[in-house]
This record gives structure tokens, sequence and C-alpha cells, in this order.
């Protein structure tokens, strides 16, 4: 086998495909996955030889899996007999093992089997499921697919991470795939779905000589796992894919990856059913979800079985527009949408209604009737609003409504300005001047940033990972004052012929802020300032997050990262010009500040470490940890800019003082 590079490719020379096919599918995925940390491979089930390698770098490396461990932690309940007497009742949440646990799904799946209940992914029966499988038969089955060791198809793969032992804690999330205790790479992935393609047993992926195949013994049971991997593509978690309609099989994983508010997506398939011939596994890796991995997925997987390329129908924006997904975290399954007197279509087709309530049916959005169904609805005009259950919201502009990840996904289609009404006023609770500058940086920011969800087909969405936006629900007449005053100003780098660079706010920087290169690992230009003028002390003193502190015992944190407590609890290794941690040492084990933020955060609380200006120590058998300022400490110090104006700064004199590297300037078209 010769490898042979193309730019961050890697096209696998074999005999068992075409030069032609291997070249397409290289061009597809460069399309479908063009970010470098993104990842996907295809496997030729015949030969077991890799037909496309994209991003080989990021298929050599590990991470964790997601709910992808859902197949092992059902196949070792299977194959010891250890299913539930009675399938447990999903209702969105339920306490199991002494914690509660929440399903992706907020309404619930209901009253579930195994099948089911993999092929919609259902956490809440996979955490109690884990509460009754021995530690040791999951970790049988994990090791049976081949996970924890290098596959040996590409040189330097790491061998992952897969634990000696599983306590109660580690068995409910591991089964679920909400765990960071073991972490596989693409590649191991992609041989769990040629084993389960092949019944239990496959090549060698890349036919590597000497090295033992993995192989399942209890045929009965991955059959059950092949089913519900069908399951998924027809009527479960993959179903608003085309992997139905290649008589596919796949499943899906969303995990957290280190720094926290991310997450990265997989997509391990293969097809046709009766008969496999390919397999492929996708990596989205700062995505939101699995979808992000399961279309390009799909649509490699159909290319390889001689598919065409399907004939993508981009958003058609208009000049200085965005398309922003919203509601996104309440995971809605049915919603009221009206306009404000347009009326609404169906796949294109004007319908004779200006409101109307749709829900989710076998993929479509079913409006009632049999002649209402339809992958998009529409709603035109200047105004919407958007019906929730409980939850009310208005929006300017047009929206779109459709089906992703079996929720119904939402759409609202603006002019930045008009959408600027909404985010500064959710932002930021200043005075003119303030408002003025908050304005501005949050346009650089959502022009810079336009397009950062593209591969799911939308700019941004409506949550601080992108800026808060809760529509017409924040607007207030001094904002809209600010939005009008600065109509299409932003902040450029080094001059306009550079590409628009998103720049950055935060609540509070307790004296000093940083630069995006030091906290973010970013290139755009930023620099770190002292927060005071003169003499005096610093600017955001009156915000109540100032100085901070928080304490906790040796063994909840050490419980929170997943380290035996021994040794020194905490100590910075090394922090940048702000005062941020950027490396420290927890129990003996070397962290990212990021990464052991974001630990913390998950498992305590995201508010309980405010920042990483902070350090710890120990006292009393409690570590304390004192910091200051609230949030990542890059940019604009939004109490601060409101500080500089009560002292007769205007909003130049503000944007000039957190960005000095920045000039104003007009927008880009």
């Amino acid at each position: 086998m010769t490898l042979a590079p193309l730019g961050l490719l890697l096209v696998l020379s074999v005999a068992g495909s075409t030069p032609e096919l291997r070249t397409r599918l290289a061009e597809r995925a460069e399309a479908l996955l063009p970010d470098e940390d993104d990842a996907a491979a295809v496997m030729d089930l015949a030969t077991g030889e890799l037909v496309l390698a994209h991003h080989p770098a990021v298929l050599a490396r590990a991470f964790p899996a997601g709910s992808v461990l859902k197949l092992a932690s059902a196949y070792a309940a299977l194959d010891t007999h250890r299913l539930p007497e009675e399938p447990p009742r999903c209702s969105g949440r339920a306490e199991i093992g002494g914690r509660e646990r929440m399903c992706w799904i907020r309404p619930g799946h209901g009253r579930l089997e195994l099948t089911r209940a993999l092929a919609l992914s259902c956490n809440i029966y996979f955490y109690a499921l884990g509460d009754i499988l021995e530690g040791e038969a999951l970790l049988r089955a994990l090791r049976a697919f081949g996970l924890g060791k290098p596959t040996g198809a590409l040189p330097g793969e790491e061998g992952g991470v897969l634990p000696q032992a599983l306590s109660r804690e580690d068995r409910i999330r591991v089964a679920a795939g909400d765990s960071e205790r073991v972490q596989t790479t693409p590649l191991q992935l992609l041989q769990m779905a040629a084993v389960i393609a092949g019944r239990g047993q496959a090549r060698s992926l890349g036919e590597v000589g000497g090295r033992q195949r993995p192989r399942l013994e209890n045929v009965a049971a991955v059959e059950v796992l092949r089913e519900a991997m069908r399951q998924a593509a027809e009527s479960g978690t993959l179903e608003a894919t085309r992997l139905g309609t290649l008589e596919g099989a796949g499943k899906t994983g969303t995990a957290r990856w280190e720094k926290g508010w991310h997450t990265h997506g997989w997509f391990i398939g293969f097809a046709p059913f009766r008969a496999p011939r390919f397999a492929v596994v996708a990596f989205a890796r700062e995505g939101r979800g699995a979808h992000q991995a399961a279309q390009p997925g799909t649509e490699l997987l159909s290319l390889a079985l001689g598919g065409e390329e399907p004939k993508n129908i981009p958003w058609e924006r208009p000049p200085g527009h965005l398309r922003v997904r919203v509601l996104e975290k309440l995971r809605p399954m049915r919603a009221t949408v009206m306009t404000d007197g347009g009326r609404l279509s169906c796949d294109g087709v004007t319908l004779d209604l200006t409101g109307a309530t749709a829900e989710i049916d076998q993929g479509l959005l079913d409006l009632g009737r049999p002649d209402r169904r339809c992958r998009e609805l529409y709603a035109p005009g200047e105004g919407v609003v958007v019906r929730l259950g409980a939850t009310t919201r208005r929006y300017r502009g047009a929206l779109r409504a459709t089906v992703m990840d079996g929720q119904i996904a939402l759409f609202n289609e603006l002019s930045v300005e008009d959408y600027l009404r909404g985010v500064v006023g959710s932002e930021l609770a200043g005075k003119p001047e303030a408002l003025k500058a908050q304005a501005i940086v949050s346009r650089t920011y959502a022009l810079a940033e336009r397009n950062r969800h593209g591969r799911a087909g939308y700019d941004v969405c409506d949550l601080t990972h992108c800026q808060l936006y809760r529509g017409r629900q924040d607007e207030r007449s001094e904002v809209d004052a600010a939005v009008a005053a600065t109509r299409g100003k932003v902040l450029w780098g080094r001059g306009v012929s550079e590409p628009l660079a998103p720049t950055y706010f935060h609540s509070s920087c307790g004296g000093s802020t940083s630069t995006a290169a030091s906290v973010f690992g970013s290139s755009e230009p930023s620099s770190a300032v002292a927060d005071r003028v003169g003499t005096s002390g610093p600017l955001c003193s009156a915000s109540p997050h100032h100085r901070w502190h928080f304490e906790v015992s040796r063994e909840k944190l050490a419980q929170a990262l997943g380290i035996a407590a021994e040794g020194p609890a905490f100590e910075v290794l090394r922090s940048d010009s702000g005062g941020r941690a950027l490396e420290v040492r927890a129990f003996g084990v070397p962290l990212t500040g990021e990464a052991f933020h974001a630990r913390v955060g998950r498992a305590l609380g995201y508010q309980t470490l405010k920042s990483l200006a902070l350090s710890g120590r120990e006292v009393g058998g409690k570590v304390r940890f004192e910091g200051r300022g609230l949030g990542h400490g890059v940019g604009m110090c939004q109490y601060g800019a409101t500080e500089l104006e009560r002292r007769g700064y205007k909003y130049e004199k503000i944007l000039r003082h957190y960005f000095p590297e920045r000039t104003i300037g007009q927008s880009p078209p």
C-alpha cells in the first residue's frame, strides 16, 4: 500500500478501488469537512483497505467517543444477559446512581426496548443499563471491538484511553457515551463499524500484516446492533439524512471536547445493509452536534457506492443578512409559527395560512393535514412569532423550520442591523457610549464569524457560543439608537485589505485582559491591556465578580476531574500576561487551563470558577480558589467600558482602549 499526499488529505493507492473514485472522495471530503480538525475515512469491506483518509493526523488521534459507545454497552448487555427486567421509562430525566441524569431530547422517549433505545440513542436507557452492567463485561466488550489500541492502518496512531477498571459512576457514564474515561481514534470507530457490518468479523483495517482482527463471538447480539443501526437510518437519529435511501445503517455520537463549551460530532455507518460494501467514519471536531458529521459521512458513503454528488442549493443571502439558528437548546418537537400577515409556504408551495403548528412525523413537518407535510416550512415577512410550549419568542425578519437530529430546527433570517437590535440589549445593560462600543464589537464579530456553522446550513447560533440573541425580547430604544448611530461600522485589523477578524468581549476582566492567541490559540490581532486609566484602580471594580472565591473538598474536586485524590490538589504551572492560567497541575496530572475549567464546570457548575485568572490553595482538607473577573478576559471588558463612559469617554476612545491594534471603518458588503 502506498500513501500519496494531497494537501491535507491522504488518498490511499489501493487495488480495490479506482483512482477516479479515490479522487472524487478526496475532493468531496475536502468540501464537506474543510476544517483541519475534521476527519473522515472510508473502508472497502471486501479488502480491508482505506479508500479515503481525510486529514490523517486527526484520524490517528484519540477523542471521547460519545454515544457511539452505546453499541459496545448494548453488546455487553446482550452477551451477559444483563438487560433490565422492565425497560426504564424515559421522561427526559431520571435519578440513576444517586444523580439526576438528562436525556438528549427534553420530552423523553417513553418506554423503549434495547433495539429502539439504540436507534433513538436514548441516554436514560443506557444510563440505567450501565448501572446494572458489570464493569469487566463492559470493558471486555470495548476491547472486543478493538478500542483502546491502534488499528495500525496509519503511522503514529494513538492507542486511545481504556481504563483498567470502572467504578459504578464510570459504568453509568461510559455505557451512555457520556465520559472522557474512554477515548478512541476515528480509525478505531471505523473498525467498529466494519465488525458490525461483517456480523462480528471483518478484515483488518488497512490489512496490516500480523495484527489480530477484532472478532465478536456473539453473532446474535451483533444482529441486534445491525438492526438498531438500520432503524436509526430509517426512523431514528439518522432519519433526516439520506442514509435510509442508501439501504444503510449507522450510529451518531456527540461528545464535549477539552475546551468544554464546544462539542464534537461522530458518525459511523455502512451500506448496503444486506451485503455491506463500504464503511465510513466522519468526525466534526468543533461542531455542535452529530448531524455535522452524519450529513458529510452519508454523502461520502453514497459517493463510494456510485452515487452522484448532491446538488446543494445554498441560501441566497441578501447583502448584509444573517441566518441564525434559534431555540435549539429547547430541542423542540412541536412548534407554532405565525407571521405578521405573509403566507406560510411548505416546500416552496404557498399555503392559505398565516400561522400553523408543526409536529415531527416520520422525519417531516406535519401541519395537521395529509396534504400539508413538508421538509421545510417558511414564514416570510418582517416579523414572526414562535411558540414552543410555554416559551414565546418574537423575531424580526423571516423564519425557516426543518427537521434536524430528531428535532425541529428553526432559523431566523434577518439583516445584521436588526439582529444587533436583539444582541446588544442581551449582552449589555449600559449607557449610550458603551452601547455604541458594544454594537461595533458585536457587528464585527457577527460579520467575521458569518458562516461559523456553515456546515449545518446557518451562520451563527443564538447562544453565548456565538452571541446571546433572544429576538425582540431584549430590544430597547437606547439600544436601537446605539445600533443606528454606528450603522455599518466595524473594527478592522491591519487594514481593510485584510479579512475581517472577530472581536471578543466579556463581562469583567478583573484588572487586565488577555490576548486571543493565549486564551483561544487564535491568530487574529488582539492585545492584552491593563484595565485601568492612570493611577486609578481597575475599571471593572464595580463588578460583583471583580473578586471571588470558591471552596470544594479534595474528594469532590478529584471526582469532578476524574483523577485520584493523591498529591497536591492544584497549582498553576504557566500563566499568560493577563494572569490567566494556561497550564495547571491537579493531583499530579498536568492539564490545560481550559480543560481544567471545563471539567470543573461540567461537574460542579460553570459559575463556580468564574475565570481562569485564579489561584488555589489547600486549607483543612478543602481547596480554596480565589480569582478575579468573569469570562474569558479577551477583548472588551463590559464593566470597564461602562466605567470609561462614566469618566467621559466616547465610544471611539473606549474601543481604542481595548483594541489598540484596530481601527474603525465601514463593514464589507
